[in-house]
């Protein structure tokens, strides 16, 4: 098993490697300083190696800059080999010589990555580097995958025939969890409180999280990944071209995950916000659940009002469940995955065919739907189309005129019978073609040669 840290300043290219290394596209690269915050884990294909992408080091002394100090640290920490990344063409820098340094008292295996050596006169400029005193050094060029052949014969040669860190993770069989909210509802708190440490920067400054996080965890008997997102605003507020990525992120997280926790600010009530972002996750198909935090802030009077203001906005979605916790603090957070694992075995509930047919047939007999000119939509038998979310065809005639109305009737007759919680349910629907239309009727000889006669009649 080998573990392979990414480090350097920041803007040298340590996310382009990151991502040219494992095959992907998980983390955020642009071409902006300091859009890596978090540590950031993945795998070399077809290797027992994992990567840890890292943010930028720098020599501010803000709290933000000292926070990815520290996530810096630990992957430093948690490696075996270090990939110290500097830029060719800004040259050698005293800030790489600081790194160096410390790096250097770390006592681990370190190779120098000399990125965006394009050409050779780049190559040969960049000789300045040898003065760091690291034996091994390879250059790169990431926007042009050069020097990559290299790197990898070069890590896989010690890499040690063992399983990897979180192997269930890396074949991705754990349940994936996405925690979504506006920015500084206290996503990245929560993910540290679930896994007891401090592995994710938090700050009392919002868009802290800038990229989604997976972050392996094993509850018990259950694997999971939580995937910490970006705070996500509307778009009018979107000023920084950075925060345009991190949205993008945040949707791709949604749609990759099973089920999907919607994290309000419970001290700001919920704000319409908060109500386009569960709809995004129900138009994507997800299971919710909808977690109200920071009740530590709150009175009794407070925590009714809310709740109140809660069921009366999500009214559309009433299925929706709710839970109060205080990330901060710690409260409420076994109940919490409880229920998001109940929410998640509802949405793979296997749908009997003769059960929906049975509860099709009783929401029929209570209403029928509405007439669409002079015929009415027949809605003749169900059947499962799939799961999470549960997806339930119903075949019949002019289906394509069945109301929204009536759909929503179905979904919640159907959600209510099989007790589906806070699954989303789909109803697809697909009207029975006629088998004749638009095909010529096949006329024999005797009845050809009758249409002969009945049209030479009308002649005369």
């Amino acid at each position: 098993m080998s573990v392979v840290a990414i480090v350097g300043r920041p803007n040298v290219g340590k996310s382009t490697i990151f991502n040219l290394l494992t095959k992907s596209k998980s983390a955020i690269v642009a071409d902006y300083s300091g859009l890596t915050r978090d540590r950031k884990y993945g795998n070399l294909k077809d290797t027992n190696i994992t990567l840890i992408d890292t943010g930028g080091i720098n020599e501010e002394s803000d709290d933000m800059s000292h926070a990815i100090k520290e996530q810096t640290d630990l992957a430093i920490d948690e490696s075996d080999t270090l990939l110290f990344v500097v830029d060719a063409i800004d040259g050698l820098l005293p800030l790489d010589k600081e790194i160096a340094q410390s790096l250097r008292k770390q006592n681990k295996k370190i190779t120098l990555l000399i990125n965006k050596a394009d050409n050779l006169s780049l190559e040969e400029s960049s000789s300045e580097f040898i003065r760091l005193g690291f034996n091994e050094m390879i250059y790169l060029s990431a926007s042009h995958n050069k020097g990559f052949v290299e790197l990898r014969d070069y890590l896989t040669e010690y890499d040690e025939e063992e399983d990897i860190i979180d192997a269930d993770f890396a074949k991705d069989t754990s349940l994936k969890i996405s925690i979504i909210g506006r920015p500084n509802a206290g996503k990245s708190t929560l993910v540290n409180a679930l896994i007891r440490k401090d592995r994710l920067v938090v700050s009392s400054d919002s868009g802290t999280t800038r990229d989604s996080i997976d972050v392996p965890i094993k509850l018990g008997n259950k694997n999971l990944t939580l995937i910490d997102t970006a705070g996500m605003r509307r778009k009018r507020s979107i000023k920084e071209e950075t925060e345009k990525f991190s949205v993008s992120k945040s949707v791709e997280s949604i749609k990759r995950a099973d089920l999907v926790i919607l994290l309000l600010d419970g001290s700001e009530n919920i704000v319409d916000q908060d109500i386009h972002l569960l709809g995004l996750t129900l138009a994507i198909g997800r299971p919710v659940l909808v977690v109200a935090n920071k009740i530590d802030l709150l009175t009794q009077s407070d925590k009714e009002s809310l709740e109140s203001t809660i069921n009366r906005k999500l009214k559309f979605a009433s299925y929706i469940s709710l839970h109060y916790i205080s990330a901060l603090e710690k409260k409420g957070l076994k109940r919490l995955i409880k229920l998001a694992d109940q929410i998640y075995q509802d949405s793979l509930k296997e749908l009997d065919t003769s059960v929906l047919n049975k509860i099709l047939k009783s929401a029929l007999h209570n209403q029928q739907p509405a007439m669409a000119g002079r015929f009415r939509p027949k809605l003749r038998y169900a059947h499962s189309g799939g799961k999470n979310p549960p997806r339930i065809i119903i075949h019949g005639n002019n289906l394509k005129q069945v109301q929204d109305s009536y759909t929503r009737y179905l979904e919640n007759f159907y959600r209510n019978e099989l007790k589906l919680g806070s699954t989303p349910l789909e109803i697809i629907y697909k009207d029975q073609l006629n088998p004749f239309k638009n095909k010529p009727n096949q006329l024999n000889e005797r009845q050809i040669k009758k249409r002969k006669r009945m049209i030479k009649r009308r002649k005369k």
